[in-house]
């Protein structure tokens, strides 16, 4: 499959049922331009996964519409197939569903299944002009998170560079400018510890963003390391990591704290 990411999307029109679930519509690419689209393919209608994926979507639509964003789902099936099952138990979604029955548009975005012509799982997120700026693809048995799809649409949209678990409203990182350079060089005198799980994503982000601003730190892993069992005991916490910044203690993924404690807030 062509590398999608950084390229122009793939041109499309296709009939669909229009948003508000009575009438039917086309909808193409060029509808989109000047603003942000998060085309999503699923496998077919009447189908168990899909319901709760597609209204989960339809319930953050408001989140979508204030992030400048429009919602387009996707699959093989017809437009009247759509039309009946909101009708009998699917309900309004509020977005279109666009009707692929060529197959083309999947083909296109690389998530068809040839053998059994439906889509896979794909999720992209096209830009105002009109480029591929993410992709997701995988097995159609797991649905997806809308609102991990609202957390990359945020990072994208502040068109600067974005830490691991980077969340709406967090800083971006900025290591060009002199100023955070200096933040930096005091945020290094101070003595940190962090105790962590290898299976901890959150742990991982704030390691990583300690590497990042230049921050040296003793790491205790707690699933071998007995002084590190005995401090979580002792203080009984269950969240993780547990940070330690020039004796302040902060529990779970609060990169707010972390970083006041760091004097780079």
């Amino acid at each position: 499959m062509e590398r999608l990411i950084g390229k122009k999307a793939p041109e499309f029109q296709m009939q669909a049922l229009a948003a508000d679930g009575e009438h039917f519509t086309k909808v193409s690419l060029s509808d989109y331009e000047g603003q942000w689209l998060v085309l999503f393919f699923y496998p077919m209608d009447f189908t168990f996964v899909c319901p709760p994926e597609l209204t989960a979507f339809s319930d953050c639509r408001e989140k979508f519409q204030q992030a400048g964003a429009q919602l387009l789902c996707v699959s093989t099936d017809s437009a009247f197939t759509h039309l009946a099952w909101q009708r009998n138990g699917l309900g309004k979604l509020g977005y279109p569903m666009g009707a692929d029955q060529t197959l083309k548009v999947c083909a296109d975005y690389g998530v068809l299944l040839e053998d059994e012509g439906v889509a896979l799982r794909g999720l992209f997120l096209i830009d105002p002009e009109q480029n591929v700026r993410y992709s997701v693809i995988h097995d159609n048995n797991i649905g997806r998170n809308p609102e991990e799809v609202l957390r990359v649409l945020a990072a994208l949209q502040t068109g600067g560079l974005c830490a691991a678990g980077w969340t709406a409203g967090e800083d971006t990182l900025h290591p060009e400018v002199p100023e955070q350079l200096e933040e930096v060089g005091k945020a290094k005198d101070v003595p940190v510890q962090i105790y962590t799980m290898p299976a901890c994503s959150y742990c991982r982000s704030v390691k990583e963003f300690l590497r990042t601003v230049g921050v040296d730190y003793q790491e205790f892993n707690l699933e071998k390391d007995k002084a590190g069992q005995a401090f979580m005991k002792k203080r009984g916490y269950t969240g993780l990591p547990v940070t330690v910044i020039g004796g302040e203690e902060i529990v779970g993924y609060d990169m707010p704290r972390i970083k006041s404690a760091l004097g780079l807030a």
